[in-house]
């Protein structure tokens, strides 16, 4: 999934470059992957697909087979087309895996090497580019792309857990490993599961999470273009793989902090890390303000994801994995169609964007007191 999804990012400068593609027409990429991210959120959430090995593995093979797709015409249509059903794949996969190992998700060292693997994918890709840029172009990067997914996906293919009922399972797999922390404020039922929160909480939590997946995914899918100037368009990906190497032990390590400090507190430092790593991209268009923002970004955007959903669980909130994950999804829709309409060639009012919505985003959380 970290190939699948996240590859456009290290590549991008490449195929700008030698497609002579204008922010609008990388930004409408962009959002049609993210479409096809919610799109196939929804289904999940509605229960017209369902965890299951088949769907799982249909997945997989559409993922690796859809990058190697991009390649088969450079027109902005088609790459829209592939990255939609790219983007719908991704998130089948995402939700089959997060539903179906609830139980295992709350052991945090299980927990790190599952979520963990996002940020290996993002290492993976900006060493493909970094090492191979040059001597292939954008249209072998995707090829080779296609052929480690491929290899991953092998590893990956046998059906980790026996599925179980969809609302017990994304309930349990909400919780994930931040389920263990000190939060104990949560009121209880009398049979000991949460009582729903007040609905303006749940609504300031939910929003909240839209502002940074509007935040987050304009960090995720421009990093690397504002390193080209200064990197180099095919240097820049080491700005992804700093981003990547960072992703990696983030779970665990904010589970290990919600644990200590309590999981609302972990969650504001997580939002507080990445709205500081999108400052120091819109200031520093300097090699150690890109450093500083990659591995900030890569160090949080995990641990925002898996606090808010189990936040939202252990709260009560119905629902909250399919719900959090719908908004979460429509705002990394809203950031890059809102780039692309409105910025146009201007990366860095993007990155001010993007800082602005990561600190709305904290701001709406802290107001939830879920």
């Amino acid at each position: 999934m970290g190939i699948g999804r996240f590859f456009y990012t290290p590549v991008l400068p490449l195929m700008i470059a030698a497609l002579h593609w204008t922010s609008s027409d990388s930004a409408w990429t962009a959002t049609a992957n993210y479409v096809g991210y919610l799109l196939g959120s929804a289904v999940m959430a509605r229960g017209w697909l369902r965890p299951h090995p088949v769907t799982y593995r249909i997945s997989l093979v559409a993922s690796t087979a859809l990058l190697a797709a991009v390649v088969v015409s450079p027109a902005v249509p088609w790459q829209m087309l592939v990255r939609t059903a790219a983007g719908f794949a991704s998130a089948l996969i995402f939700v089959c895996i997060t539903q179906v190992l609830g139980g295992v998700l709350k052991r945090p060292a299980s927990a790190g090497l599952v979520y963990g693997g996002v940020g290996t994918g993002i290492t993976v890709s900006g060493l493909a580019v970094w090492l191979l840029g040059n001597a292939v172009g954008w249209q072998g990067l995707w090829l080779v792309a296609a052929a480690i997914s491929a290899v991953f996906s092998i590893a990956a293919w046998s059906w980790p857990a026996r599925a179980e009922g969809p609302e017990r399972a994304a309930e349990k797999a909400s919780t994930s490993n931040a389920d263990a922390s000190t939060d104990n404020d949560a009121d209880k039922s009398a049979d000991g599961a949460p009582t729903p929160p007040p609905a303006n909480r749940s609504r300031l939590l939910s929003t909240g999470y839209f502002f940074e997946g509007f935040g987050y995914i304009i960090i995720g899918t421009y990093l690397v273009v504002l390193a080209g100037p200064v990197f180099g368009p095919t240097a820049a990906a080491l700005t992804w793989i700093i981003a990547g190497v960072a992703a990696i032990p983030s779970p665990v390590l904010w589970s290990r902090i919600a644990d200590r400090f309590g999981r609302r507190h972990a969650l504001l430092a997580c939002y507080l890390l990445q709205f500081i790593g999108a400052v120091a991209a819109v200031f520093g268009h300097s090699i150690p303000g890109l450093v500083i923002a990659a591995f900030l970004f890569g160090g949080t955007f995990m641990g925002v994801t898996m606090l808010s959903i189990a936040t939202g669980a252990n709260s009560g909130m119905p629902g909250a994995a399919a719900r959090l994950t719908t908004w979460y999804s429509l705002g990394q829709v809203a950031g890059p169609a809102l780039v692309a309409v409105v910025i146009g060639q201007s990366v860095g009012t993007a990155f001010t964007l993007a800082a602005v919505a990561v600190g709305l985003g904290a701001g709406l959380t802290a107001a939830s007191r879920l």
